[in-house]
């Protein structure tokens, strides 16, 4: 759920318009918690996915580790053994690695909100490196590589990239039209590649960009977006 998200009053004003930017279309669970908190929801994914062919698995690992929809997605079509332990980043990561066949699933750090961090905290506490390999599967684009930390405690990783990630060449006509209109006066980023992409095709459109309402998902995207200018700026996280 939004946490304190600086909602207006929806007696006085009309609902805003609010750009969401992830790679995948809005749930209806999604866009009813935006509705609740006085906002008319538009969607454009400012990243562009490509799913990368699956190699096999030349170990038999204790857990895969995956970060995204997007890396569970890529799975689907892989012939990795679905009976290996899936440890998500959030639930929607455990649930997607389940949609494609995998058994045991589950999302260790997904509150308070999810975060990479948590989770390898997690698998610290929880996990013997002596059990055996751990795969990372990930995108091209990390800003936590945790391949790289878990093997700083002893951990045997294995990195697989799944899928690539490139801005799209522009935002579709009518999202374009409403950006300058000003029918769409918040969105949503929830990545670094994504906050450069939104800024870049305003740049691109002659879209005033700096007054909208930026919402993000953690204090290092908050940085980012203030660096590029942006000042109304809320983290949005899940509640507890």
């Amino acid at each position: 759920m939004l946490k304190n998200p600086h909602t207006p009053s929806m007696d006085k004003i009309k609902k805003i318009g609010i750009l969401l930017t992830q790679t995948r279309s809005p749930t209806s669970k999604e866009k009813a918690l935006w509705d609740r908190h006085g906002y008319t929801v538009h969607h454009q994914a400012l990243l562009s996915v490509r799913l990368l062919p699956v190699k096999q698995l030349d170990v038999v690992p204790q857990a895969i580790v995956l970060t995204s929809v997007n890396g569970a997605q890529s799975l689907e079509n892989s012939d990795w053994d679905r009976s290996i332990p899936v440890y998500g980043v959030g639930n929607a990561t455990a649930t997607a690695a389940k949609n494609v066949g995998f058994i045991k699933c589950t999302s260790p750090s997904d509150k308070p909100y999810p975060c990479a961090l948590n989770l390898i905290n997690w698998i610290k506490n929880n996990l013997d490196p002596e059990d055996g390999v751990i795969v990372f599967g990930c995108g091209k684009h990390l800003r936590h590589d945790i391949a790289e930390e878990l093997s700083k405690f002893g951990f045997q990783m294995s990195k697989v990239v799944l899928y690539k990630t490139e801005p799209v060449a522009n935002f579709d006509a009518e999202i374009e039209q409403a950006l300058k209109n000003r029918n769409i006066g918040s969105v949503s980023l929830n990545s670094e590649q994504a906050v450069k992409a939104f800024a870049s095709l305003c740049e691109t459109k002659n879209i005033v960009f700096k007054d909208f309402h930026m919402f993000v998902s953690s204090e290092f995207l908050k940085k980012c977006t203030q660096q590029l200018g942006y000042v109304n700026i809320s983290v949005v996280q899940q509640s507890p």
